[in-house]
């Protein structure tokens, strides 16, 4: 027995028996947290795509989960999972037992629907047990070396030694310039708009203009104890890595001069540190604000959501991080493997591991979700908007962060007694929004420098469009625009780096750029400063969902909410193909809509968002064969008479003579 369907113009034939029409489902699983204890809930959530094509709650004919312990033990097997009754979201809450073992766990979810397409997908959760008190192990304590023996962490410190956090280089492979030149830039080897360059202002002791002294350089903030990485392991390189400054509960260093006259890292005066030792701890958000709240000098200076107040706050400051919230820990989301850690802001050159850090890791495709509203509308947002656009409407909450810096004009920073580049700095700032597609633009280190059309050196920007090339899928993003104005050498028209230490000791900014010059081996005849910028993303923040924004509270649609400017759809992408009555003849007769939420809302449903918007329809192949292979070759004179003829006299769709990638549809794939 067969049956026949019209597909793209081809008549095809298939048996009724077997399933050659049946498609298989790509299945997200997720949970709600990465790390859970012994006797807590691990809840598994799943939901099921056909194609780009969400499967709903009524489409659901079953959804299954399996839970495997570490070892392969089939803990749960196959139970049916609770149903969201609106947004084709499946959940279960597993307990686990008190006895639970250490280690990874596996959730398989299985899906059919209800034309018995199947699917299945997997994801990952770790039990960890209490850290045991060492007081047994360490008994004296001398340093990383302490650690880092063959019975204990050898090789937890080898792993340590080739991170990113250690080496402050890696993997470019996202960095498109970078890549092509087979760098391994990241913070060494790179150079920014804040401190410039890190490289050759490794770590110091300041004299300020009090009399007092006091620690610099970026190694301050680096996981060693003062001596440069190298590309190479050796017993002092693995003995440098200072393991307390992640595990240690209220450790904290200074700087010192050696005999040798180079600096060393040890532990502040006045610590128990053998305690601190015998009582090691699993990272929390203080020990890893201990670096990162102060990255470009100064609380909150460099990213604009990483600040003191990251610490201790509540949820009405950052859901995830609050004491009377999540309570979570960085490592929650930032998933660390082998001391690798997952994620990547547009600006960070050098790739950790290639564990994708995305809210859709516990969220899922379907994050708007309950048992009595239909969130459809705000789940659609989520094929192309980025959760942090809307849940973090603005960033330095509470800390003022660094929005421009010029290294032109010093002044006096009389709280550090220091002179500092000029700072212009700002609290609760709207973001920038731009496409991210996972891939970054930089500026190389020694290379020309390459003004754009205003005149601007573009330090890092995210790499993104509104329509993708193929094999790349952009969000929308938040970030914090960080603008600069650097000195540059005229003849070679290199950006240049600074003697940091001697410009915040005496403001003479000419003679810092020529001692930089000298120690990098760059030609210096003379200077001058160029406008520079770059991106930084904005991730953290996230309040409760009252605060996020929405068509009343700081929209975004100006067809919606009179005034509305947070988003500038134009430059975005967002252009309309053609005046609204072309639009319209395309696929129908000229209507009329009173609301543009319904109108939008209308087509949105039916059609990709590339119908209405963007530029350039690529065709499957040339008009001198496409043709062909319905009839023969026709002329028109006009598009929308094709159109016409096509789309409503024989009810073609876009994709019979059209191509579209996932980037051009708002279609779903993994991304970053």
């Amino acid at each position: 027995m067969k049956k026949s369907a019209l597909v793209g113009g081809v008549l095809l034939a298939a048996s009724f028996y077997g399933s050659a029409f049946a498609a298989t489902l790509s299945v997200q699983t997720a949970t709600n947290k990465l790390n859970y204890g012994p006797s807590t809930v691990v809840t598994v959530k799943a939901n099921a795509e056909n194609g780009t094509t969400r499967i709903t709650t009524s489409q659901i004919r079953y959804a299954n989960v399996t839970i495997k312990s570490p070892t392969g033990t089939t803990l749960l097997n196959g139970v049916a999972m609770s149903k969201d009754p609106y947004t084709g979201f499946a959940y279960y809450n597993y307990t686990l037992s008190s006895s639970a073992p250490k280690g990874t766990y596996t959730a398989t979810v299985s899906f059919t629907d209800s034309s018995s397409n199947t699917g299945s997908g997997s994801t990952t959760f770790k039990v960890q047990l209490p850290v045991p008190s060492h007081v047994s192990y360490v008994t004296a304590y001398n340093g990383p070396a302490t650690c880092i023996t063959s019975a204990c962490h050898a090789s937890q410190a080898t792993a340590m030694f080739g991170s990113v956090h250690y080496q402050w280089t890696g993997d470019n492979q996202k960095a498109i310039e970078l890549a092509a030149s087979g760098s391994k830039a990241s913070k060494m080897g790179g150079i920014n708009n804040f401190c410039i360059q890190p490289d050759m202002n490794w770590l110091t002791i300041f004299a300020k203009t009090d009399g007092t002294t006091g620690p610099g350089g970026c190694a301050v903030c680096h996981a060693g104890n003062g001596l440069k990485p190298s590309a190479t392991s050796s017993q002092a390189q693995l003995e440098n890595i200072d393991c307390l400054m992640c595990h240690g509960n209220g450790y904290s260093r200074k700087v010192i001069q050696n005999a040798d006259l180079t600096f060393s890292m040890v532990p502040a005066d006045g610590l128990n540190v053998l305690s601190i030792a015998q009582n090691v701890i699993r990272p929390t958000r203080a020990t890893c604000m201990r670096c990162h709240e102060k990255s470009g000098g100064g609380d909150n200076y460099k990213r604009g959501d990483i600040e003191s107040t990251n610490k201790v706050c509540t949820k009405a400051y950052d859901v995830h991080m609050g004491s009377d919230g999540q309570n979570f820990a960085c490592q929650e989301c930032h998933r660390t493997e082998g001391h690798r850690m997952a994620g990547r802001g547009s600006d960070m050159r050098a790739l950790d591991t290639t564990r994708v850090l995305s809210c859709e890791n516990c969220h899922s495709r379907i994050p708007h979700r309950s048992t009595n509203v239909n969130y459809t509308d705000l789940n659609r947002h989520s094929d192309k908007v980025n959760c942090s656009v809307c849940h973090v409407p603005t960033f330095a909450k509470t800390i003022p962060t660094d929005m421009n810096r010029d290294w032109s004009v010093m002044e006096i920073d009389t709280a550090k007694a220091l002179w500092d580049p000029t700072m212009a700095k700002a609290t609760n700032v709207m973001p920038t929004y731009a496409w991210f597609n996972g891939f970054s633009h930089f500026y190389k280190f020694k290379d020309a420098v390459s003004l754009d059309s205003r005149g601007v050196q573009v330090i890092s920007k995210p790499d993104g469009a509104f329509e993708d090339p193929t094999g790349k899928f952009s969000k929308l993003f938040p970030f914090k625009l960080h603008t600069g104005s650097q000195p540059m050498e005229t003849t070679t028209k290199q950006l240049l780096p600074l003697k940091n230490k001697y410009a915040f000791e005496t403001g003479d900014v000419t003679t810092a750029i020529q001692l930089g010059a000298a120690a990098q081996g760059m030609t210096y005849n003379a200077h001058t400063f160029v406008p520079t910028e770059q991106y930084e993303g904005i991730f953290h923040g996230v309040g409760p969902k009252t605060t996020a924004v929405s068509c009343s509270n700081g929209g975004c649609h100006p067809q919606v909410t009179a005034g509305a400017n947070r988003i500038p759809f134009a430059s975005l992408g967002y252009t309309r193909r053609g005046t609204t009555a072309q639009l319209c003849d395309v696929c129908h007769g000229a209507k009329t809509y009173t609301s543009f939420t319904s109108l939008h809302s209308n087509h949105r449903d039916r059609k990709n968002c590339a119908a209405c918007h963007g530029t350039g329809y690529p065709l499957k192949e040339p008009t001198t064969t496409l043709c062909d292979n319905c009839h023969s070759r026709e002329t028109f004179t006009n598009a929308n008479d094709i159109h016409s003829r096509h789309v409503q006299g024989k009810g073609y769709d876009c994709s019979n003579c059209h191509t579209f990638s996932a980037g051009m549809t708002g279609g779903h794939v993994e991304e970053h």
